[in-house]
């Protein structure tokens, strides 16, 4: 394929996550057809086509897809699915959607008051403080009021469906409270064979348990006493409400930080969550960038392990997307190692998960992340601080490097071939600029290593290796090299080594520059007598 041709289609096919491409050609009709074969062999979970193009005046690429086949996000495992719908029957407040719904209402006054909606639930005493608390129940019940549209009835029959729904459950609540169990010190086992064969034993235990957490004046305080209850012997129906108590607390912010530690960088604080949700984090080992992590800790790392806490599983899942697309540095440094802190997050995520659908949603929000990072302004303010046009194009493939996402890698792509196209820049290229042009040519090589290996449109590639190529073609023939070693009184094979030496140690992009060094040693092998000896 030419160097200079402006407009190409990549077929790209994906295995796993990973979307690589299969092969490039020129025509549209071809590249549709052979798309179709990849599809139809069954190889790829998805394939498409995109058209890359160049435009020679403005410099710019663009990529537009035209043909695609599966290759849609897999749903992950720990996707909340659903609706939230407003609670219609007293049982709709306790179902997973409906202490969602509770939380979204709710949740920065849950979260002053260091509870759960499973707490307000199930316990008198919380509910009392929150509608004491001026109109904050009411305003939850008028949102969710708006926001349901079922038949023509007005807000106001709503409210009063709502809040019908809301004065059952606080019947239920203190028709049950005489029956509610005391737990001594935390001794959950004689509770466990007091309720067993009761009806509403689930909710009766609830209750006990969020009893014993009242007192608590910290969260870590409330998760370690509901830690210390894990136990590999407690009946299914037991560890599920444990599961269910320990994730909600795990929508509180600070909770994570109280738990693990949150170091100056967060890069390495979310790759401990990583672990952690995975139930992996005894894996870490302790060194100097990991903490000793503590009893309870690693107590629910071993439940996360065997799979027996799902739910908290999901809440740590979440609470890592959220970590991820939180405003806060990454990590200490520039833009560089911001991306650098994301990308060793996605390896540490690539090797802990294996459910597909969750390692593409974290993927997404880490794009997303990089996106936000890699705005014009910043990697502006990078160049700016980089004088050298060579050093330039070296920070953009180390940002390259670690960017995530194809989208975000063409617009770092984007930014090199202006700097390769600056008319200022043209004579430092050249090697005019006082510099050793055999030093610079090494430049140019090194660079064209690099973008080839870059993970680039093979259309960036080609453009940006074409330039390099170019440059180091200029130096050629303002230095004569190959001419002035033509004329040295040496030997043939002497004449061919010393070309073949700069070829082998990076003196010749590949490209017309290499050809003609090629071309030269190839003449000089021609010769009769060049073997003899």
């Amino acid at each position: 394929m030419s160097l200079s041709q402006s407009v190409h289609y990549e077929i790209m096919g994906r295995r796993g996550t990973r979307w690589t491409i299969v092969e490039v050609v020129n025509d549209r009709k071809i590249a549709v057809e052979k798309a179709e074969d990849f599809w139809g062999s069954k190889k790829y979970s998805g394939v498409k086509v995109l058209k890359e193009s160049y435009d020679k005046e403005s410099h710019e690429f663009a990529s537009v897809e035209i043909y695609a086949r599966g290759g849609n996000r897999k749903t992950s495992k720990y996707d909340q699915t659903g609706k939230i719908s407003p609670c219609l029957t007293p049982d709709d407040l306790y179902r997973p959607d409906g202490r969602r719904a509770i939380w979204e209402l709710l949740g920065n006054t849950l979260s002053d008051w260091m509870i759960t909606p499973t707490e307000l639930l199930h316990s008198l005493e919380h509910y009392f403080k929150l509608y004491n608390a001026g109109t904050k129940l009411q305003n939850a019940i008028q949102r969710t009021a708006v926001a349901y549209e079922d038949d023509n009835s007005s807000i106001q029959e709503r409210m009063r469906k709502i809040t019908k729904v809301v004065d059952t459950a606080i019947e239920i609540m203190k028709a049950n409270q005489p029956t509610v169990p005391s737990l001594e010190v935390g001794r959950l086992k004689p509770v466990i064979e007091v309720l067993q064969d009761k009806g509403n034993k689930r909710f009766l235990l609830t209750s006990a348990i969020t009893e014993y957490l009242r007192p608590a004046v910290t969260l870590s305080d409330k998760m370690g006493r509901l830690i210390a209850m894990l136990s590999g012997s407690r009946p299914a129906w037991v560890l599920e409400i444990l599961d269910q108590m320990i994730a909600e607390l795990f929508l509180h912010p600070s909770i994570l930080g109280q738990m693990l530690g949150e170091p100056e960088d967060r890069g390495r604080f979310m790759i401990w969550l990583s672990h952690l949700q995975a139930g992996r984090l005894n894996l870490m080992g302790e060194d100097e960038h990991s903490p000793v992590f503590s009893d309870e800790i690693l107590r629910l790392n071993g439940f996360l392990s065997e799979g027996k806490m799902p739910q908290v599983a999901r809440a740590l899942f979440n609470r890592l997307k959220i970590e991820i697309d939180l405003s806060k540095p990454i990590c200490p440094g520039g833009l560089v190692a911001q991306l650098k802190g994301l990308d060793e997050l996605k390896r540490a995520i690539d090797a802990l998960q294996s459910d597909v659908g969750a390692i593409e949603s974290l993927e997404e929000a880490l794009a997303s992340r990089s996106s936000r990072l890699l705005n014009s302004q910043a990697v502006g303010e990078m160049l700016y601080d980089t004088k050298s046009p060579i050093d330039q194009l070296n920070a953009l493939l180390d940002l390259e490097k670690y960017t995530i996402g194809h989208s975000n890698k063409r617009m770092v792509a984007n930014f090199m071939l202006p700097v390769l196209t600056r008319p200022e820049y043209e004579s430092i290229f050249v090697g005019l600029d006082g510099g050793q042009p055999m030093q610079r040519m090494h430049d140019l090589v090194m660079l064209q290593k690099r973008i080839m290996e870059a993970d680039l449109t093979e259309m960036h590639r080609r453009k940006i290796a074409e330039k390099l190529d170019g440059f180091c073609r200029a130096i050629l023939d303002n230095t004569q090299i190959l001419k002035k070693l033509h004329n040295l009184n040496i030997s043939l094979q002497d004449k061919a080594k010393k070309i073949l030496g700069l070829l082998a140690d990076g003196y010749f992009t590949a490209g017309d520059c290499a050809t003609r060094a090629d071309h030269q040693v190839r003449l000089y092998m021609k010769q009769p007598g060049f073997t003899e000896g």
